[in-house]
């Protein structure tokens, strides 16, 4: 026999016709439920996005919660008696598994006898096992579903619950940085006025006595304030403007001071690129000059301000003259300045006082970033 002849009879034998329009089935069945399961997970990302943009926001962030838990309960049962991956996907795969077995044996069948035709054959051959003719008994609960609707539910929930924690802590975290800056703007508030008052009343003095001086101070004077009010509203200034108005308000009080009150005032060090807090400084100078000085006794203030690499190196040391100074050196300027110290330098200063008997020191060390 020709052995084309032989080929032909197999490739159109009614078996092999059989399985191929078999398999092209099982194809379309697969992708059905490759369809089926894009629909399943479309619907729990749904619910996923609608309880995190709608429910959450509308019902439970606003306190609600008898509201959101009577909708989740509703979605549960809901899901507990539709059964979406059982009746939409488990099923149908089942029963496609089930038919496989007979689809593959289906070329290895003896062929039918003379009195049942091949359709009724391969319809015995495939027949199911259970009542249902799908090898399933009965009815079970759909536990894919769900635990994916609570899980998907909770994790929503958790994921927005995170984030609303996250923009609280950022509010609370500004509204305490507006605080600190709201009390660092009246701190300055405090300084400024209190020391601008006192040179005012020196150069007051000189005017009085028609002073020669009285035109360069007031000169001086206004670097101050033009300082004070234009550079000094920020948190850091360059160190070369902080030090040049110590400069003048140093040069400003030696003018009413006689000649038992000696001033040492020193600087060293490069200001290059180096910064401070404005008019930090500023509040030890002055309580030097107001309870250092004494118009009978020898004194002396000695302030030194020395500039490294890393650091700025404070030094400020006077005698003693007025009976309340305990008191006011635990008043509201170096509290003050102990604040902004806090703010404006968290773990990067060191700040010393020192006193014996009639002697004040103060140490502050700063640490620069530049």
């Amino acid at each position: 026999m020709d052995r084309s002849r032989i080929w032909m009879d197999i490739l159109y034998h009614p078996a092999v016709d059989d399985y191929v329009q078999g398999a092209r089935t099982l194809f379309l069945d697969h992708t059905f439920i490759i369809r089926l399961f894009l629909a399943f997970f479309l619907t729990f990302c749904f619910i996923f996005y609608l309880n995190t943009f709608v429910l959450i926001p509308q019902l439970y962030l606003k306190q609600k919660y008898l509201i959101y838990a009577g909708i989740f309960l509703t979605g549960f049962i809901l899901i507990f008696y539709t059964q979406p991956f059982e009746n939409l996907i488990f099923k149908k795969f089942h029963t496609i598994e089930l038919q496989r077995p007979d689809m593959d044996r289906e070329m290895f069948r003896p062929p039918p006898p003379p009195d049942m035709d091949f359709e009724d054959h391969g319809r015995a051959a495939t027949r199911g096992g259970g009542p249902t003719g799908d090898g399933t008994n009965g009815t079970a609960v759909d536990f894919v579903s769900l635990v994916l609707f609570v899980v998907v539910w909770a994790v929503a929930l958790a994921t927005r619950i995170s984030e609303q924690w996250r923009l609280s802590e950022k509010r609370v975290i500004l509204s305490e940085a507006d605080k600190a800056q709201a009390e660092l703007s009246f701190f300055k508030a405090q300084i400024n006025p209190h020391f601008l008052f006192n040179t005012l009343n020196n150069i007051y003095s000189l005017a009085i006595s028609n002073s020669e001086h009285t035109a360069p101070s007031i000169l001086k004077l206004s670097k101050m304030m033009r300082y004070i009010t234009e550079e000094a509203t920020e948190n850091f200034v360059p160190l070369e403007d902080e030090i040049i108005c110590l400069e003048n308000y140093v040069d400003l009080q030696r003018l009413r001071l006689n000649a038992k009150t000696k001033v040492d005032f020193n600087v060293k060090g490069s200001f290059v690129n180096k910064k401070i807090a404005p008019l930090i400084l500023m509040t030890f100078v002055e309580n030097a000059f107001k309870y250092g000085v004494s118009n009978r006794y020898e004194n002396l203030i000695e302030i030194n301000v020395d500039v490294t690499e890393k650091t700025i190196l404070f030094f400020c040391k006077n005698t003693i003259f007025q009976t309340n100074v305990q008191n006011e050196r635990k008043g509201i300027g170096i509290a003050n300045t102990q604040k902004r110290l806090d703010f404006l330098y968290p773990n990067r200063y060191e700040f010393k006082i020192n006193q014996q008997e009639k002697i004040f020191e103060v140490n502050l060390e700063l640490q620069t970033e530049g």
